[in-house]
């Protein structure tokens, strides 16, 4: 039967995160929603003008005038998909900030009450000017990313490269889209963790990293710190030593973009007697996740193995079968299924 400890980690890792990743998704799909295909049709299009004005997609291209033209279809192709595109980015980011505070304040006070032992009152919280400023840097980022596209878009330059510069260039804009979604959801995951937080600091309590199921090897070595609510988090840590050192404090997650890590309260007298704490139990999970190698794909399998290497050096604390799997992973030189099983970690 599962503890107090880890059935709030298992709350924070999937109700709470999938709650918060709604209101992020939903923000993401007002901003770009769409746009993706858009992209596509565009480089259709392109490539079926190239094909008709100069004989195929291979084809040189073999006048200026000709050339030309598709070069000012391809920017008013650009033109009108980021027309617009930076407001309403910046719009739809706005309108997620509170929400995703108030959540976050909310999620905090279900914690806090599990962990007390009475019900605790939400706290008032506002969005911090750091996160309305991120908000209103979305048009600088659309900007900038359609006046990269357009350097592309030279004469001699896609007459060199042919069909493929010109798409070169829309691939580029493309690139927005990637940019916009990191912006966002790194902005609505720091709204939650600030309201979390907050209500962490009114509680007169200490906040506690929580990381993900799946989390990255820098994440995964936060796991179960425990600071001041008003103290940072030491920086640079990881599991991966070719990645350790580096970066200055942070006050608490999102570490990097797309991080769904949750700052949560911990005090000392919560401990049940008999039972492991929190801490103990999240930085157990961390390590059991990097000795699984249980990652995304985004995630290079050399820096889960270097991962595994250094826990399997440094003592992995783990049951017998999840070390000797480790050690058959590092051997091997990769991780043959890296997906968090659906069961969860308490199955070996």
């Amino acid at each position: 039967m599962a503890s107090r400890d880890e059935n709030i980690i298992r709350l924070i890792q999937g109700p709470h995160t999938e709650a918060i990743q709604r209101i992020e998704d939903e923000a993401i799909d007002a901003a770009v929603g769409g746009l993706d295909a858009e992209f596509t049709q565009a480089a259709r299009d392109t490539t079926a003008l190239w094909t008709r004005l100069f004989g195929g997609p291979r084809a040189d291209a073999g006048d200026d005038k000709l050339l030309a033209r598709i070069l000012t279809a391809v920017k008013a192709a650009l033109t009108r998909l980021f027309k617009g595109l930076g407001a309403r980015s910046s719009a739809a980011l706005e309108r997620a900030l509170d929400p995703a505070a108030a959540l976050g304040v909310t999620q905090g006070a279900q914690v806090l009450s599990m962990l007390a032992g009475h019900r605790t009152k939400g706290v008032g919280v506002k969005p911090s000017r750091a996160l309305r400023r991120a908000a209103r840097s979305l048009p600088e980022v659309a900007d900038e990313q359609h006046r990269g596209a357009l350097t592309l878009l030279k004469v001699k330059l896609v007459r060199r490269l042919g069909l493929t510069g010109a798409l070169a260039a829309i691939g580029r804009a493309r690139g927005v889209i990637g940019r916009l979604k990191a912006a966002i959801s790194r902005t609505v995951n720091e709204a939650a963790n600030e309201g979390i937080a907050e209500q962490i600091r009114q509680a007169g309590a200490k906040k506690v990293w929580v990381a993900e199921r799946d989390a990255c090897v820098n994440c995964a070595a936060y796991a179960g710190h425990v600071v001041d609510a008003g103290a940072d988090f030491p920086g640079g840590l990881s599991w991966d030593p070719n990645q350790r050192g580096r970066g200055e404090p942070v006050p608490g997650p999102p570490l990097h973009p797309h991080c769904r890590c949750r700052p949560a309260p911990w005090r000392d007298e919560w401990a049940v007697p008999g039972v492991p704490p929190l801490p103990e139990v999240l930085q157990r999970e961390a390590r059991r996740s990097v000795a699984r190698g249980w990652s995304l794909p985004t995630e290079s399998n050399a820096a889960r193995i270097r991962a595994a290497r250094e826990l399997i050096r440094t003592g992995p604390r783990l049951p017998k079968s999840v070390v000797e799997f480790a050690s058959d992973a590092v051997r091997a030189g990769r991780f043959e299924n890296r997906t968090f099983p659906a069961t969860g970690p308490g199955t070996g």
